[in-house]
C-alpha cells in the first residue's frame, strides 16, 4: 500500500471494532502510528499485537470518550510518547444501545436521551477539544468525525441518535471555520448502513438484509469501505478539504425508488 501516511500519528476512537478497526488497520498499512482508543482493552490489545507482528504501528490506549477527564489523560499520553497528533479519526458509539433503546421522541426516556447525547455528541466534543488542542500547538492536523445519513434524512424511532449526529454534523462546519486559520481540517463522514460485527442480527436474516440492500443502490457497505475514505480525508491528498459532510452511502441518500415510475405507470 502507499505508505501515504507515513510518520503521522492517528487517534481512532471505537478502535476495536467495526469502523474504527477497519481504520486502524488501514491507516497502519499506510504507514501510520494507529493509536487503539477503545473501552474493550481486551480487543483493543489483541488488534495491536497483531498488527505489530506484521511490523506494523499500533497502540493501545484505554479511553472513554464519555469522559471528558480520560479523553484529555490519552491525548496527553499519545502527544507525549510519540511527539504529535496528526490525525483524530472518531468512530465511538455503543450500537446495541442505539438499536436497542432508542425511541420515538414521545416514548423516549430522560436516561437514554442523555445516555446517547452524551456518548455520540459529548465524546466528540471531548475528543475534538483535546485533540483540537494540541493541533493547535502544530499548527496542522486532520480530525474526522462520524455521523450518518440518519443526520441528514428522516428516520423514523432513533430521535436521540439523530439528534446527537446531527449535532456533530452542524459542529464541523463551525470547527472548521474556527481551526482553519491554524492549518486544521474538520470533515464528517455519514455513511448508510455498514455491515459491522453489531449489524450482523439484522443482516443474518435474509428477508432483513434483502430490504436494507434494496434501499441502498450499491448494495451495503463494509467497515473497509468507509475507512478508504477516511485514509483519504486522513492525507495530504485531501489537503483542501474542510467543512465538508461527505456521504459513503453506495446511494442511500440520492434517489426515492430503483423503480422507472412512468414504466411503472404505462404498462
Amino acid at each position: 500500500m502507499d505508505q501515504i501516511l507515513e510518520d503521522k500519528v492517528a487517534i481512532i476512537t471505537g478502535g476495536s471494532s467495526g469502523m474504527g478497526r477497519a481504520g486502524v488497520e488501514l491507516f497502519a498499512e499506510a504507514g501510520c502510528q494507529s493509536i487503539i482508543a477503545d473501552i474493550n482493552e481486551k480487543e483493543g490489545n489483541n488488534i495491536k499485537k497483531s498488527l505489530m507482528e506484521k511490523n506494523l504501528k499500533a497502540d493501545f490506549f484505554y479511553t472513554d470518550v464519555t469522559n471528558s477527564k480520560n479523553v484529555q489523560e490519552t491525548v496527553k499520553e499519545v502527544a507525549n510518547k510519540y511527539g504529535k497528533i496528526d490525525i483524530l479519526f472518531h468512530n465511538a458509539v455503543d450500537v446495541p444501545l442505539v438499536n436497542n433503546h432508542d425511541k420515538r421522541i414521545t416514548e423516549l426516556s430522560d436516561e437514554i436521551w442523555n445516555k446517547i447525547t452524551t456518548l455520540v455528541l459529548d465524546g466528540a466534543f471531548y475528543c475534538s477539544k483535546y485533540v483540537g488542542k494540541q493541533m493547535l500547538k502544530q499548527k496542522s492536523g486532520s480530525i474526522i468525525l462520524t455521523a450518518t445519513t440518519d443526520a441528514l434524512i428522516g428516520q423514523a424511532g432513533i430521535d436521540a441518535y439523530t439528534a446527537a449526529k446531527g449535532g456533530i454534523v452542524s459542529m464541523t462546519r463551525s470547527m472548521a471555520a474556527g481551526l482553519s486559520p491554524e492549518g486544521i481540517r474538520v470533515n464528517t463522514i455519514c455513511p448508510g448502513f455498514v455491515e459491522t460485527p453489531h449489524q450482523m442480527k439484522f443482516l443474518n436474516d435474509p428477508k432483513v438484509r434483502k430490504q436494507l440492500e434494496d434501499i441502498h443502490l450499491m448494495g451495503i457497505s463494509k467497515p473497509k469501505d468507509i475507512a478508504e475514505f477516511a485514509l483519504f480525508l486522513a492525507s495530504d491528498k485531501s489537503r483542501l478539504m474542510t467543512g465538508g459532510i461527505h456521504v459513503v452511502d453506495a446511494g442511500y441518500t440520492s434517489f426515492k425508488g430503483k423503480l422507472e415510475l412512468f414504466d411503472q405507470i404505462s404498462s
